[in-house]
């Protein structure tokens, strides 16, 4: 914490800058929020890290002033000197190697008239460079929504969920990363008789409400949802109607199913058979089913999309979309994480997911933007951060914080000291900022206006409830000054207000929110009719035909790494949202009893876990909760030996010689 004493601008409530559930809360008493009654957090209840919102926005590396780098040094400046900087670098960028030498990243923190700005800027410039990194936690599941629905959206509403007569959860902790939404409305339901069945290959807190728990091989969720489908099928399970009115492709999928062996695939999965079975027909026979997903159902490469399609497949196949009480229900983990991608902040979008290839959008842009529009992709974050240095000579990162990436720290070190210029607007100093050439002191959540989107496509306004800090100014104001220098007038907005106004006039999911209707309590996109919209697809599907394809997985081979007989498989564990989220995470390592034996270890030593990159030293924790064969970190503390893609750890006492690795034998 630091020292300063600041008072609270007002007493008016605002959205939590933490998670995605977006929850209401208000200054309260000694330093702390209080909760206030909302859509979301109907009783008005906060967690933990909503409570102590406001403790943390005084920490030690607050930023408070601009800085510029002179001399290999930063060091305060002026809000003139630092943007006057920040023109002329990306600016002499621009002109001498060309306006996709540089590159944008937007963050979930970040407001949806930030994103919006944002990407505004980039494609004014004549970029699609333009990129928020959170995007890629869930690209797996959003693009197999996206390609296959029609929006990289979650398809149903928080509320509804209390509706389903069976929710699967998979490879989702919504107890321990969405717990204010996990009390709300999952607990509630299940109290009242919904059956809960969770797939996941670690036992956790949303495990103890399950009343089946199938724990899957590490990478081998789509081979356990594939055999559902064929145990679905083969029963007589599916819904034929749903399927013929509102899909394609049943026949050919129908015939891969056949061919799936249920004896084979449990084995694959490390599932029983009798309880996949068990859960195929609660599947089956039930009105309601509603999946919730989050990051473990990811693929390693972000790409493919196995896993998501496979469950995709199993509620289009039992007609689970499209009603309350079913769907496709992603748990996003931050604060406007859905809403910095409906905003625009993608390389392959416009705002409200009109591709940058269409002719049509792009000229609505270019109306109300008085410029043309690119037409061609951009570089994603990743793809920006590698090319930093060669093709990619200047970056502005608002919000962001590319320095931490599962990549080798030389590696991504090497990238960021390619660059001519690094602009970097944030609220608090981080491996970045020390990189930066410009930095920008930007305020946090409860310090602005504006909009945020929540996990459920909730549109929320923010009010400022508290003074930022000393020179800090919001995203909003910096990207609006950035704007007017490096473009002009297309930036000379008033206030947030009128780049929403903006926002609703090009982004067609935006069409018809108005303001004042966000303010009193938030509106799900799309409004159509004057109406929001809490089921999507209820008619038809957004996709060229209105259906949704049945897809083929090949899921006859599990995504299971090699593993040597002295090594266990590595599953990470989610990351929370919060300025302060490391300072929270459970530091263990899980092993399961038999694994932490072979290795010489017990509950509480002290251990050794390492790869061909590096070593993590941890306590180990033998709780039950983890399957042989694995061993579980939480993502903060697994970071060091994912950067180079290993997915398998040895692990020995600590107290071992360098040279010895704990055997593992099988």
């Amino acid at each position: 914490m630091g020292d300063d004493e600041r008072d609270f601008a007002d007493e008016n409530a605002t959205v939590c800058p933490f998670c995605a559930v977006g929850c209401t809360l208000t200054p309260g008493e000694g330093g702390r929020a209080g909760g206030v009654p909302g859509p979301v957090n109907r009783a008005g209840r906060l967690c933990r890290t909503g409570i102590e919102t406001f403790e943390t926005l005084s920490a030690d590396d607050r930023l408070r002033t601009p800085y510029v780098r002179r001399d290999d040094d930063l060091v305060p400046a002026s809000w003139e000197e630092a943007l006057s900087r920040a023109e002329e670098d990306l600016r002499a960028v621009r002109d001498t190697h060309g306006s996709d030498a540089l590159a944008f990243l937007g963050a979930p923190h970040c407001t949806n008239e930030e994103n919006f700005l944002l990407s505004k800027l980039a494609r004014t410039l004549g970029t699609n460079n333009v990129d928020n990194r959170a995007r890629l936690c869930h690209a797996s599941a959003m693009t197999a929504l996206e390609d296959r629905l029609g929006y990289p959206a979650m398809t149903n509403s928080l509320d509804d969920l209390e509706r389903a007569d069976v929710l699967l959860v998979v490879g989702a902790n919504p107890a321990t990363q969405q717990p204010i939404a996990f009390d709300s409305y999952i607990r509630p339901a299940v109290n009242a008789g919904t059956t809960l069945v969770h797939l996941d290959p670690r036992a956790n807190r949303t495990t103890r409400l399950a009343d089946v728990h199938l724990p899957t091989r590490p990478g081998a969720d789509a081979v356990a949802l594939e055999a559902l489908c064929a145990l679905i099928d083969r029963a007589g399970w599916t819904d034929e109607a749903f399927v013929d009115a509102r899909t394609t492709g049943y026949d050919a999928y129908a015939d891969s199913l056949a061919a799936v062996d249920a004896e084979t695939a449990t084995s694959l999965a490390g599932v029983d058979v009798d309880e996949l079975s068990r859960v195929a027909r609660l599947l089956g026979e039930a009105d309601h089913v509603a999946a919730i997903a989050a990051t473990g159902i990811e693929e390693d490469d972000h790409e493919s999309t196995t896993t998501a399609d496979a469950l995709l497949n199993l509620l289009l196949l039992t007609g689970n979309v499209g009603r309350p009480g079913t769907g496709m229900n992603v748990f996003r983990g931050l604060n406007n994480e859905q809403g910095a991608s409906d905003a625009g902040c993608r390389p392959d979008r416009l705002p409200g997911y009109q591709p940058v290839s269409n002719d049509a959008a792009r000229e609505r842009l270019a109306a109300e933007w008085s410029t043309q529009v690119p037409s061609t992709p951009g570089l994603d974050a990743r793809e920006a951060l590698a090319a930093f240095g060669d093709g990619v000579r200047g970056a502005l990162a608002v919000g962001e914080n590319p320095a931490v990436e599962k990549r080798a720290d030389e590696w991504v070190g090497e990238r960021l000291d390619g660059l001519e210029t690094l602009v970097v607007v944030d609220a608090f100093a981080s491996e970045t900022t020390a990189y930066a050439d410009i930095v920008l002191p930007a305020a946090s959540g409860v310090e602005k206006s504006g909009t945020v989107t929540n996990l459920d496509r909730r549109v929320q306004r923010l009010r400022p409830v508290v003074e930022p800090p000393g020179e800090a100014r919001s995203d909003f104001v910096i990207l609006r000054a950035l704007g007017r220098r490096l473009v002009g007038d297309a930036f000379d907005y008033a206030d947030p207000a009128e780049a929403f106004a903006e926002l609703t006039r090009v982004s067609p999911i935006h069409a018809g929110l108005d303001l004042d209707a966000v303010a009193d309590g938030g509106v799900q996109w799309p409004a159509r009719n004057g109406s929001e919209t809490k089921v999507l697809y209820a008619d038809s599907f957004e996709t060229s035909d209105g259906r949704a394809p049945l897809v083929e997985v090949d899921a006859d081979v599990p995504n299971v790494p090699d593993v040597a007989p002295n090594e266990l498989v590595l599953v990470v564990g989610s990351r929370a949202g919060g300025f302060d989220a490391a300072e929270r995470v459970d530091r263990r390592l899980g092993l399961h009893e038999t694994d932490a034996e072979r290795a010489g270890l017990a509950d509480g030593d002290r251990a050794l876990v390492s790869n061909e990159a590096t070593d993590v030293t941890t306590t180990v924790s033998t709780d039950g909760t983890v399957r042989e064969g694995t061993a579980y970190l939480h993502a903060d503390v697994a970071d060091p030996l994912v950067r180079n893609g290993a997915r398998t750890v040895r692990v020995r006492p600590a107290s071992a010689p360098t040279g010895e690795r704990g055997r593992i034998d099988r």
